[in-house]
């Protein structure tokens, strides 16, 4: 059996617990004779590729930075686009494994898994799990962090779709599960719970020095503030006991917008003055067993967690863990018999459970000792894992088959209208023309070279009244099988739906008389229309050319993120004809433009969706006089206010999120893409007084837009 593992921390350079269970189930698997191959970013090689072999497990080590897809996407979806180019390559080196496992946590399996999804011949032979962590969407709002800001709230929504794309998920605790189906759409989630795996160790010193500790990081969902909280009442009521505070490291604390150790300091340096609370800091892995050795009590008051290593870890060296009943480790612990517990949802809860542990005598707490390492011997062992997960890996051997795209929250869906007479596997082109002379020929001959040979190209003349621009649009009628119609000049909306009223095939595609597509374009667009029921239209990443090199990577559309800014290169979509003219036909009111936007917007509406090939297979060109690049603050205010009217209630079902969304990041209408940054700082250049003057001076206007940008994406 071939087994790849996909993972953001391993050991020796990372800690924590995705580290520790990539560690541990990496020897598992290994000791019983299964190839493991794990995929970790490199920190700072500057190589491409690391490839070691580490105790019969294969670590390969890629670069994650300085890729090209760094340039337009953030760090996490670039990160993820790169797992997605490793897996293939190795793929085409080794053959396809049986069974690839990946977190959750940052998204780093998505575009993996949207590469399989929408690519013909990715790793659809392999079985395609994932394992939940650390879902950074729950954690962050435990956190108190601005999770709606982007990029954080589009990592966000990169965990959701793996959760939802995945062939099935393994959770560490169904407390876990829970928790996410309050936060998303699990319905047809396959899920199972299997507890993490830890080897077990000879048995442990039964030394104790007396000391109640907490270890782990210094952030809100570890319970550090109630914590400290319940010891402050209590040492304000005499008791002398002092809480050890091991670990933390450098956490941000989003509310005091400072450190969270140091917000606790300051908040209790009266008890730090008196001895009753000791910050210890970092210790070093090697010494933490031995340090931990020395505690009488090991507190793990989480106010959300999943399944913390550290109570498996404690438990096993037969030490008494105080825990919250807020994690996963309740489905581990019996409360009085090898642990104890205590609820947030009781404050007092804590202040007794702690003084009942206080007063059990020695022979008692050495028998809760013995039952909490033989409870984590018998749930946790690599034996118990190991057998759990292949009995399960066993009847999920073959890759899950869909018919429907798991978009991460799927709408209802509307019957379109069935025109009668469309042409079975027919893509109709529509291309709207209006004196764009200079690139007509251009852009036919790259529908022409299309490799989706069963297509008809119908060119809407839109009342053009340049008279070259008329001669070389005849040449081409004359030269290549295109179908010129012409009209009257009713705008760009009108001579689009004129188009689609047109069209004979089953699919129907857009292009403006200026731009380009690749070869495959409609090919690959086409097989995933077809594959899914759910799909209605396909679209992917633009290079822009002219006068731009940038690249516009574009996201699946979906709400709310939708509704503040458009994801996704809407006028060059390829639709199923029907749906299009049912739902997405061009709003003539639109008259500044963004009528491709409302389109898109209506189609999902409509239960509709529509997906990306993350490639780039279309070329925008950019020119200073085109109807785009005349966009102004007010023009789109005035689009936008025309927008959310005519989908009012669509809007309304999102309004909480949007709201957040729009506070986190400013203005949908400067937003560059969710995977970066929020707002532009090109909305300074409007808004401000102080620069107004640059508007008059084109070269000024570009050198600040050019500065504010990199302040913007750093």
């Amino acid at each position: 059996m071939k087994f790849w593992l996909l993972t953001t921390e391993y050991p020796p350079l990372s800690g924590g617990g995705i580290s520790t269970y990539c560690w541990h189930t990496a020897r598992m698997l290994a000791e019983n004779n299964i190839q493991v191959t794990v995929f970790i970013p490199a920190v700072q090689s500057q190589s491409t590729r690391i490839v070691m072999q580490q105790e019969n497990i294969r670590l390969i080590y890629f670069k994650a930075s300085g890729n090209p897809q760094n340039s337009f996407l953030g760090h996490e979806a670039a990160l993820s686009y790169q797992f997605s180019k490793v897996l293939k390559e190795f793929q085409e080196k080794d053959g396809e494994p049986d069974f690839i496992e990946a977190q959750e946590y940052n998204g780093i399996a998505y575009y993996p898994l949207q590469r399989r999804l929408l690519e013909e011949n990715y790793l659809g032979k392999s079985c395609f799990f994932v394992t939940a962590h650390a879902p950074g969407f729950l954690y962050q709002e435990f956190n108190q962090a601005p999770r709606f800001k982007a990029p954080e709230y589009w990592v966000g929504e990169m965990e959701k779709s793996v959760l939802r794309s995945a062939d099935f998920v393994i959770s560490p605790s169904q407390y876990l599960l829970d928790k996410l189906a309050e936060r998303m759409d699990l319905t047809e989630l396959e899920s199972t719970v299997i507890f993490n795996p830890l080897s077990s160790s000879d048995q442990p010193d039964s030394r104790d020095s007396g000391e109640l500790v907490f270890f782990g990081k210094l952030i809100p969902q570890k319970g550090p503030i109630e914590m400290l909280q319940y010891f402050k009442e209590l040492w304000d009521k005499g008791f002398e006991r002092p809480i050890h505070i091991i670990g933390g490291g450098e956490h941000f604390f989003h509310p005091k917008m400072m450190d969270m150790g140091a917000y606790l300091r300051h908040k209790y340096e009266t008890y730090i003055k008196r001895g009753l609370l000791r910050f210890e800091g970092h210790i070093l892995p090697e010494k933490l067993h031995e340090r931990l050795l020395n505690a009488q009590v090991v507190i793990v008051p989480s106010v959300v967690d999943n399944l913390p290593y550290t109570v498996l870890e404690v438990m096993l060296m037969g030490k008494i863990v105080l825990a919250s009943a807020q994690g996963g480790h309740s489905e581990l612990i019996e409360n009085g018999e090898n642990g104890f517990m205590f609820s947030h949802d009781d404050p007092q809860s804590f202040a007794n459970t702690l003084h009942a542990i206080l007063d059990l005598s020695k022979e008692r707490a050495k028998e809760i000792g013995r039952k909490a390492r033989k409870k984590i011997l018998e749930e946790c062992s690599y034996k118990t894992v190991f057998q759990t997960k292949m009995e399960l890996l066993e009847v999920k051997r073959s890759p899950k088959r869909v018919s429907k795209f798991p978009f991460i929250r799927p709408q209802k869906r509307k019957l379109p209208l069935m025109p009668a007479g469309l042409v079975e596997n027919l893509l109709s082109i529509v291309v709207p023309f209006y004196n764009l002379g200079e690139f007509i020929e251009e852009c036919v001959v790259s529908l022409i070279q299309s490799d989706y040979s069963n297509k008809e190209i119908i060119i809407i003349d839109d009342g053009s009244s340049d008279s070259q621009s008329l001669r070389i649009l005849e040449g081409v009628k004359t030269r290549y099988p295109v179908r010129v119609v012409r009209q009257d000049n009713r705008g760009l909306s009108a001579a689009r739906n004129y188009g689609a009223s047109l069209a004979t095939g089953e699919y129907l595609a857009f292009l403006d008389a200026d731009d380009k597509v690749n070869r495959t374009y409609f090919t690959k667009a086409i097989r995933v229309l077809k594959e899914y029921e759910n799909v209605s239209f396909v679209g992917c990443w633009a290079q822009y050319f002219g006068d731009s090199r940038d690249v516009w990577p574009t996201f699946n559309p979906e709400p709310p993120y939708l509704l503040t800014h458009n994801m996704i290169n809407s006028s060059a979509l390829v639709y199923k004809t029907e749906c299009c003219l049912s739902f997405g036909l061009n709003d003539p009111r639109m008259v500044y433009g963004m009528e491709d936007y409302d389109s898109v917007i209506g189609m999902v509406e409509s239960g509709h969706g529509g997906v990306v090939l993350p490639e780039i297979l279309w070329y925008y060109r950019i020119r200073r006089s085109s109807m785009a690049q005349a966009f102004n603050r007010y023009s789109q205010l005035y689009l936008y206010q025309i927008i959310s009217a005519k989908h009012k209630e669509f809007f309304a079902r999102y309004a909480d999120e949007i709201v957040n969304i729009l506070n986190a990041n400013g203005p949908g209408m400067y937003y560059k893409n969710p995977a970066k940054t929020g707002a532009r700082f090109g909305q300074i250049l409007e808004d401000s007084t102080v620069v107004n003057w640059l508007k008059r001076n084109r070269i000024l206007r570009n050198i600040a837009s050019k500065m504010f940008e990199k302040i913007a994406n750093r």
